[in-house]
């Protein structure tokens, strides 16, 4: 086994978080992305808390450890946690080794027991996990380096110092099992921040949003999950009469198809938060999901063109609901009706790639491209039709139209294409129950 530990001296500060349990659970699901066993333990006043992965089952999936600590020490760095990390055959050596500073001359990169040996051996007493007063009695003894204790008969030591110090050298150099509690992702995403103070301001938000949005995406990953919308829950406080009073509001960041990149969801929740007006400011932030689908993963033809397009429609789509609204931003939905005033239709959250029933016809829609027709259709419809005298001049048709006696309101009509006085074509209709003429559209 390979064990990657982090060690995170400013890990509740750094992630505004209400308690070091809420910041370690968050990280924990963002690191689970990397390894299948993680493992964690809270700080106390001596010790800093303490993030575990095993590494050696992800070798086949992100390669060598070397590379891989550099990613991850990469995207710790992005999301501004200070951090300390080293790697070791054993949870325990990887923790001592965080604990070392740059004058004891540690590689913080040991993949093999015999490399662990003799790294130990030269370090100091005082990277050792033992009680302060058994580091000092072994100092009184004459022992200087790490390398001299584990050179003691084990049972010398149990006897003079307890069954828990040879215990845990053995851990340290692999002797005997260290089991440690593994963490559980959980099946809904909830990550909440707790401000020092409070923000008066949306654009205050934006800096730990960019730290909640790398951290769910992590936690998307480690399940190979992506999302259509997430929430963001605003807790306000209003200061009157020297009392506070405390409200909440929510806003939903919905997309037009699965996704899980972080640099996606800030753009849109940039875009909502500029328009933003706070009803009060906001103490507390929190980043919560739901529901989960699979990733929207296409494969791309040689140049990618088609994919590429897509994507960039979508999320241009997505930016213009965000900064507009959804009602602002309408896609042309094609309906299966012969019937040309009811054959298309609009609406804010269809995509090009979905198909849903339309609630009024009952009938199958997509917003997808028509099928070739040889029938001649203009370009621009009338709604409603226009009423017009008889044409004196028709170019084609009849082409005759009767639909719609499911509903109630069938219709008729003998469709053709007519040329108007000034030269221009029109797409006109005869209606065969009322015996009058209409205009339906025009090309242009």
């Amino acid at each position: 086994m390979l064990w990657l530990c982090i060690r995170l001296p400013a890990l509740r500060h750094e992630a505004l978080a209400a308690d070091e349990g809420e910041a370690l659970e968050r990280l924990c699901a963002w690191a689970y992305q990397w390894s299948s066993r993680v493992c964690s333990r809270r700080g106390d006043e001596m010790r800093p808390p303490l993030l575990w992965l095993e590494l050696a089952a992800s070798r086949a999936l992100f390669g060598e450890p070397a590379a891989l600590l550099a990613r991850i020490e990469r995207e710790l760095r992005d999301m501004g946690y200070s951090h300390v990390c080293a790697i070791a055959p054993t949870p325990a050596a990887a923790a001592l080794l965080t604990h070392s500073s740059a004058r004891d001359g540690v590689s913080r990169c040991l993949l093999t027991h015999v490399a662990l040996g003799e790294q130990l051996a030269s370090l100091p007493l005082r990277l050792l996990a033992l009680p302060l007063e058994t580091r000092d009695a072994l100092r009184s003894a004459g022992l200087a380096c790490i390398g001299e204790v584990l050179a003691m008969p084990r049972a010398a030591l149990a006897r003079r110092f307890g069954p828990d110090c040879t215990h845990y050298l053995a851990r340290l150099l692999g002797e005997v099992d260290d089991p440690q509690p593994s963490f559980r992702l959980p099946a809904v995403y909830r990550a909440r921040c707790v401000f020092d103070y409070d923000l008066q301001d949306t654009q205050g938000l934006l800096f730990p949003l960019q730290r909640l949005l790398q951290e769910f995406q992590g936690y998307l990953r480690a399940r190979d999950r992506a999302v259509l919308n997430f929430r963001l829950e605003l807790e306000h406080v209003r200061r009157a009469s020297g009392s506070r009073e405390h409200s909440s509001s929510t806003l939903t960041i919905g997309l037009s198809t699965p996704a899980r990149e972080a640099a996606r969801f800030l753009t849109l929740v940039r875009e909502r938060l500029q328009n933003l007006a706070l009803s009060a400011p906001v103490s507390a932030l929190t980043l919560a999901a739901d529901a989960f689908t699979a990733p929207a993963v296409v494969q791309a033809d040689l140049f990618g063109s088609e994919t590429q397009q897509l994507g960039e429609l979508t999320h241009l789509l997505d930016r213009l609901r965000a900064r507009l609204g959804v009602e602002a931003v309408q896609e042309l939905l094609l309906y299966a009706d012969h019937r040309p005033e009811r054959a298309f239709g609009s609406s804010p959250s269809a995509t090009a790639m979905t198909r849903r029933v339309d609630a009024h016809t009952g009938s199958i829609t997509a917003a997808i491209t028509a099928s070739p027709t040889n029938a001649a259709r203009p370009g621009a419809l009338l709604a409603p039709a226009q009423h017009i005298e008889a044409p004196t001049t028709l170019l084609t048709g009849p082409e005759r139209i009767a639909s719609g006696w499911w509903d109630g309101d069938d219709v008729v009509r003998d469709y053709y294409v007519a040329r108007a006085a000034d030269g221009s074509r029109q797409w006109v209709f005869h209606d065969l129950r009322e015996n009058s003429w209409y205009l339906q559209g025009l090309w242009i």
